[in-house]
This record gives C-alpha cells, sequence and structure tokens, in this order.
C-alpha cells in the first residue's frame, strides 16, 4: 500500500476546513502536514482541536510536503503565489487568482512560466458531472453541440460548459443581461429567515463559439442555498441529450430509448452503512463509483476528493488535470460575460 500524499494549506478558512476534515475521514491517503497562518495566536485553539501543527512561513513547511495547498483569498492569491513558486513545489490554488482584465494578463503571463500550479475546481468532479461527462464521453449523445447550464455562477459555471463541449479554444461572441427579481428570503449558510420577500440577481448569458458550438450560462446566488431555485442542465448531442438527470438517444432508425441518471445511495431505510453514495447508474451502466463508499461524505466533498487524488497523481506521475493556464480561461470568459452585462452590448473575444 503506498503511503498518503502529505500536503499543507496556506490559509485557514472554511474551505480549508473542510479539507481537514477529509483527511481525518481518510488519514491512510492524505495527510495534513500543517497550516501556515500570519497571526499563529489567533489560531492556536483550533490548531489543536485538530491536530495541527501551525507554521509562520511557507518555506518552513514546504519541507514536509508533496504539494501545498494555496486556501486565502483571491485578492491575495497572487502575491502568494509568487512567494511560492521559487519553492519548486507543486501548487494547488483553491480559486483562480484573477479578478479583472490586469489582473488577469499578469496571471496570464505568470501562469505559461509555472507549469506546476493547478487549480482546485470542484465542479466538474462533482458526482453527477462526472455521469454526464462520462455519458458524454460514451458517444451514446453522438456530437455535442450545445449546453445550457444554471449550476453555478461565473467561471465555475464556465469550466462546466467548456468540458462538456470539449473547448479549448475559447474565441466566441457573448451576449448577457442581468435581472432583479423577488424571491422570499434566503437561508444564507444558517443564517435565520422570515417571511420576507429580498430581492435576487439573475444572469443570463449566450455564448457562441467560432467553431459553431454554443451555451447558455443562466445563474442566480439563491440557488446555492434556497430550495426555491433548483438547478439546471440541458445538453444537446446530434444522437440525443441530457435533461438534469434523464438521458434521451437513438438506437437506430426510428427507434429511441429513455432512462434515468439514478443514485444508489447507502445508508437509507434498512442499510446499516454510512449515509454516503454508492454510485451513479444510467441504465445498465455505471457512470460513477464512490471510491471511498465507508465515508459519508457530501457531493461537494466528494469533489475534493477527486481533487486531492488527481493532485496526488499530478505529483507522482506530472499528469494535469486543471492548469493555471486552462483555468484562466474560464475567468477570461466570465470577465466577458461581466463586461457584456455592464456595456449592454455583445463581446468578442
Amino acid at each position: 500500500m503506498s503511503q498518503p500524499i502529505c500536503f499543507g494549506i496556506i490559509g485557514f478558512g472554511w474551505r480549508a476546513e473542510a479539507y481537514l476534515r477529509i483527511a481525518k475521514q481518510l488519514p491512510h491517503v492524505f495527510k495534513i502536514s500543517g497550516i501556515v497562518v500570519r497571526n499563529p495566536a489567533k489560531y492556536q485553539e483550533a490548531a489543536e482541536r485538530w491536530g495541527l501543527t501551525l507554521y509562520e512561513t511557507p518555506h518552513e513547511m514546504a519541507r514536509h510536503c508533496d504539494f501545498l495547498l494555496v486556501a486565502v483569498s483571491k485578492a491575495s492569491v497572487p502575491a502568494v503565489l509568487e512567494e511560492l513558486v521559487s519553492l519548486q513545489v507543486p501548487l494547488l490554488v483553491e480559486t483562480p487568482p484573477a479578478f479583472d482584465e490586469e489582473s488577469l494578463g499578469i496571471m496570464s503571463t505568470f501562469a505559461e512560466k509555472n507549469g506546476q500550479i493547478q487549480v482546485a475546481e470542484q465542479y466538474p468532479l462533482q458526482p453527477h458531472h462526472i455521469a454526464r461527462t462520462s455519458l458524454i464521453q460514451s458517444g451514446n449523445l453522438g456530437q455535442v453541440h450545445h449546453v445550457q447550464a444554471s449550476i453555478a455562477h461565473g467561471y465555475h459555471g464556465i469550466s462546466l460548459i467548456r468540458n462538456w463541449l470539449s473547448l479549448t479554444e475559447i474565441s466566441c461572441e457573448i451576449v448577457a443581461r442581468r435581472f432583479e427579481l423577488p424571491i422570499l428570503e434566503v437561508p444564507y449558510r444558517g443564517r435565520q429567515v422570515q417571511d420576507r420577500i429580498e430581492n435576487e440577481v439573475q444572469d443570463i448569458a449566450m455564448l457562441s463559439f467560432r467553431n459553431g458550438k454554443s451555451a447558455v450560462l443562466d445563474f442566480t446566488r439563491s440557488q446555492y442555498f434556497s430550495p426555491l431555485r433548483q438547478n439546471r442542465v440541458l445538453i444537446r448531442g446530434s444522437h440525443g441529450e441530457i435533461r438534469d438527470n434523464e438521458v434521451t438517444i437513438s438506437l437506430g432508425t426510428d427507434v429511441y430509448d429513455t432512462y434515468a441518471i439514478q443514485r444508489i445511495q447507502s445508508g437509507m431505510e434498512g442499510s446499516l452503512g454510512p449515509l454516503s453514495l454508492r454510485e451513479l447508474r444510467a441504465g445498465q451502466e455505471c457512470m460513477y463509483r464512490n471510491p471511498f463508499p465507508s465515508a459519508p461524505f457530501s457531493d461537494e466533498e466528494l469533489a475534493m476528493v477527486e481533487i486531492l487524488t488527481r493532485m496526488s497523481t499530478f505529483v507522482r506521475e506530472n499528469s494535469p488535470f486543471y492548469p493555471l493556464t486552462e483555468a484562466l480561461k474560464d475567468v477570461r470568459l466570465s470577465l466577458a460575460i461581466e463586461k457584456s452585462i455592464t456595456t449592454q452590448a455583445s463581446v468578442r473575444i
């Protein structure tokens, strides 16, 4: 059995704690060497609770790590990366470090020179999205040329669109608009809500790519938290389509089949197993199998497990999975959508 991969974390926010929970559940796979924080005294109690070593500098911690996870604010990431690349240690960045055209240009030049940086983009690696990707790759849908995604905002949603359309070249025309809609108060991360109406913002963008493929990105932030706003997916191919979790494909001349992506769950009704996803099936085919069904992980956590697994492979075999150069393409498209919304005009990139 191989030794667990060792990594250290820069930053101690809520996302860092999510990785701590994962490593605690899978100590035979992942080991956290420590955490770097600016003010160790502030986090001493939390570090003792997690059984962690606190470091004042990344240089000190890096000696004990196979890679470093950067989990700081987006605005802080560029300076942190500039400091860390000199360590010659693979880096996993929790968010693409660009938030406007100027920072995008700077980081794009930086990314071209530093190939050891991968980005922890979880959405394409969530189980149901992996299952949809597997269906596309099976060829049953034929040629996929159109996607409608109402799942995540900004570059997160774009990463799904590019993944399902198999896009490496991003030249396109974008038309985007923003709307305000009333909604009952949203239970944002556990806050207490009452029967009050508040406003939410909905962004809708149409993307027409130069190769003839197209997409619609439609999202409102309350989808992350409110049961009143559900996610939606439409993936259209020449021989079939996926509508959320329903699949329709051609079986030949004037013969069709419709089936659902079914979730096989443990820990329900008479099951004595943990409350966890076991697999996702489409008809008779397994589209996703949980590699760690004994741990009670959410779908978000399973995506983070997959990120850590792929980062481990990157460290050992130098096989990139979502390099910073690719992540910045998604940021570029996201910024173009914002520009179209602001200018009320189409944008070409």
